[in-house]
């Protein structure tokens, strides 16, 4: 009856230590078919809400953990100052451009008067030309005694008279040419008015501030009546338009994955919930515990670890049609690469 005894222990034990390897070839088989992590996490884009402009809150349209779409009015600045700083640079613009109305019908005026004053001097240098001709024409008269000598200096009188006339008809318009205008100064002050006036609308515009993205607020802890300084985040918005897992698996399993390839997680808190997923990207660097730089130095441990554990690198999965109940930033999840 003993002996019967032992061979039955030592048959179960034999059963037993067969089924132990059965299950641990089975698991790693597994684990080889489609690997899997339980080291994983849920991660989405963030926006810290930060404003354009500088201004008291006068209103806050948004609570703390509220979802909210694209384009939804999350708070607004007061936009009184900035109505005032638009409606000065209208002002100076709308100057400037009266002021060019004015200076561009002057400038046409004063073109005129170069114009005519280009006349005279066409009409001098004819003159001038006639009263040279005259007197070329005279004086082998005059040697011959055809005509006086009276005739000849009076003709050299008005050739000299011509010069003088053509002379200052040339002065008078060389300095009405000086004397027309340029816009061009206005021109460029009036282009800056524009950009200022630009400017000025759009930092009004930018008082009412909207969400970038559909999300959900988080870290919400101020309230209508804050002050909020441009670039100073307010708030933070968790972007849930697009949720990844991130897995951290062993590098001698990274070669078997490639981005697109198909992945299902598993989110701790509903894990009977499976969400279908993609490779998205594969980390390529991680901090080593050796080799690390101190000072300028490398470190280099003294003692030697004849374990080797394989360094693990995160990979990305995007998750495809995420149940929104289940989708928060950090949560613990695990993930299984399909192949």
């Amino acid at each position: 009856m003993s002996t019967t005894r032992k061979t039955f222990g030592w048959g179960l034990l034999v059963v037993a230590v067969l089924a132990a390897l059965f299950l641990a070839l089975a698991s790693v088989q597994r684990m080889q078919v489609r690997p899997r992590t339980e080291d994983a996490y849920l991660v989405a884009n963030i926006v810290h809400m930060a404003p354009d402009v500088s201004g008291r809150i006068t209103s806050l349209r948004v609570r703390d953990n509220q979802s909210v779409k694209r384009g939804d009015v999350l708070f607004v600045i007061d936009p009184e100052p900035f109505v005032y700083r638009r409606d000065q640079a209208k002002a100076q613009l709308d100057s400037l451009r009266a002021q060019i109305r004015v200076d561009t019908t002057q400038v046409a005026s004063q073109g005129s008067q170069a114009n005519a004053a280009d006349q005279a001097v066409n009409s001098a240098q004819t003159a001038l030309d006639l009263a040279r001709r005259t007197v070329s024409r005279l004086i082998p008269l005059a040697q011959r005694g055809f005509v006086t000598t009276q005739a000849l200096d009076q003709a050299r009188s008005t050739e000299m008279t011509a010069q003088s006339s053509l002379t200052s008809a040339v002065q008078n318009a060389a300095a009405a040419h000086q004397a027309i205008k340029s816009t061009a100064p206005i021109q460029a002050d009036i282009r800056a008015a524009e950009a200022q006036l630009a400017l000025a609308e759009r930092d009004l515009r930018l008082t009412t501030v909207v969400a970038p993205c559909d999300g959900r607020v988080t870290a919400l802890g101020i309230a209508a009546g804050e002050w909020a300084s441009a670039g100073s985040p307010v708030f933070t918005i968790i972007d849930t338009e697009h949720w990844w897992a991130v897995g951290n698996f062993r590098e001698t399993q990274l070669h078997e994955f490639q981005p697109g390839q198909s992945a299902t997680v598993y989110v701790m808190q509903d894990s009977h919930h499976p969400v279908a997923g993609v490779i998205d990207s594969l980390n390529f660097g991680v901090v080593p515990d050796e080799g690390t730089v101190s000072n300028g130095l490398p470190e280099v441990p003294r003692s030697l670890n004849w374990v080797r554990i394989a360094q693990r690198y995160p990979v990305r999965i995007l998750l495809q049609n995420p149940p929104p109940d289940l989708m928060r930033l950090g949560a613990t999840a695990v993930i299984i690469v399909n192949r």
